[in-house]
């Protein structure tokens, strides 16, 4: 078994699921990981809600590697316990081997190959639920630095560069509420909010062509519409859940713009999340980095925190070991020969950080 397989063992057997993991003893355990490499400096930062990052610089950062610690619950359908990694076929099993553990061994074996230059290594929690620890860092004066960044999520070590956003919202209709038999006197907040349902369908229809080619449309879902507890009650307040995942180069504030026009004016709502969307500014800029890789871009079906970079000012290619078709599912696995390849490139874009 490789240095990169027996690593990544290792951090899967630390229990970081997303909620109620152990982020913090990971970090931990990372820095220790991290001190022989002598980082120029070596930080552990706790963030609300026992979640935690770690940022290792060697020189002042320019150019950032970063993988999140935490993972998802766990799936059903495990055949054997997640926190207990073993190598069959090839490959790695266990909770995390593809998001993003895997990444993360092959970045530290490859402090092994090349010392980087004005590079940092940045390992975060909270990506699976809030992005707290991310907002954190580019927060923080070390974000101040940095020009461009890899997030490493598994792209099976092609170079992603465009995803859509995400974002969730919450509408409440009110009214006074009471018996049936005054209904045609009474506001009524379900039929005011299933309005607001099918104006937001409507409107969606409206952007089928809104976006580049292979991300037209704005993926409006409407999730769930709560009020009511009998027939005979006109119920005083019902609540609205939806969603849209707007595509690459949208702007999430026009969007609420537009929202807003759709809602009555007794209709109280606020977005919920607001995940923008993701498009790498300059992907040749990265070929330094990566090499030839970077002249066949995959688009991503799924988010990623390069958005928040992205937004921030920090240009970013998505790129790491893995499937995502094993992420997030029962028996998640990665191949060794991925996770070394991964440790070598890592290596030379350490040998070329600057």
């Amino acid at each position: 078994m490789s240095r990169t397989a027996r690593m990544l063992e290792g951090l899967i057997r630390i229990d970081t699921r997303n909620p109620g993991g152990d982020e913090r003893g990971l970090s931990l355990q990372l820095a220790r990981l991290l001190v022989p490499f002598r980082p120029d400096r070596l930080d552990v930062v706790p963030v609300l809600g026992g979640h935690s990052y770690v940022l290792a610089s060697f020189g002042l950062p320019k150019t950032l590697v970063n993988a999140h610690i935490d993972t998802v619950p766990t799936a059903a359908g495990w055949t054997r316990p997640p926190h207990e990694p073993y190598e069959r076929d090839g490959r790695i099993f266990g909770l995390g081997a593809a998001d993003t553990k895997g990444a993360i061994a092959a970045a530290l074996t490859a402090l092994e190959l090349a010392r980087p230059r004005d590079l940092g290594l940045l390992f975060s929690g909270d990506e699976e639920h809030g992005g707290s620890c991310m907002r954190a860092f580019l927060a923080s004066d070390a974000a101040q630095w940095v020009k461009r960044a890899l997030v490493c999520e598994p792209t099976g070590l092609r170079v992603g560069t465009r995803h859509r956003g995400l974002m969730t919202f919450r509408a409440e209709a009110q009214g006074e509420g009471g018996h049936s038999s005054l209904a045609d006197a009474l506001d009524k907040p379900v039929v005011t909010l299933c309005r607001v349902a099918v104006a937001l369908d409507d409107w969606s229809r409206l952007k089928l062509l809104a976006g580049p080619p292979g991300f037209k449309g704005m993926c409006v879902n409407v999730a769930e519409l709560r009020g009511g507890v009998a027939f005979n009650v006109v119920p005083p307040m019902a609540e609205l859940i939806w969603s849209l995942r707007p595509p690459p180069g949208a702007n999430i504030e026009e969007v609420k713009t537009e929202l807003a026009q759709l809602m009555p004016p007794n209709v109280l709502w606020r977005a919920t999340l607001e995940n923008p969307p993701f498009e790498t500014k300059d992907v040749a800029g990265f070929q330094r980095l990566l090499g030839s890789r970077v002249d066949s871009p995959i688009d991503l079906g799924f988010w990623t925190e390069a958005a928040l970079l992205s937004a921030a000012g920090i240009d970013a290619v998505v790129w790491g070991p893995g499937d995502v078709a094993s992420a997030h599912a029962a028996n998640e696995s990665v191949a060794i020969a991925e996770l070394d390849e991964a440790r070598m490139m890592l290596g030379d874009l350490y040998r070329g950080s600057v």
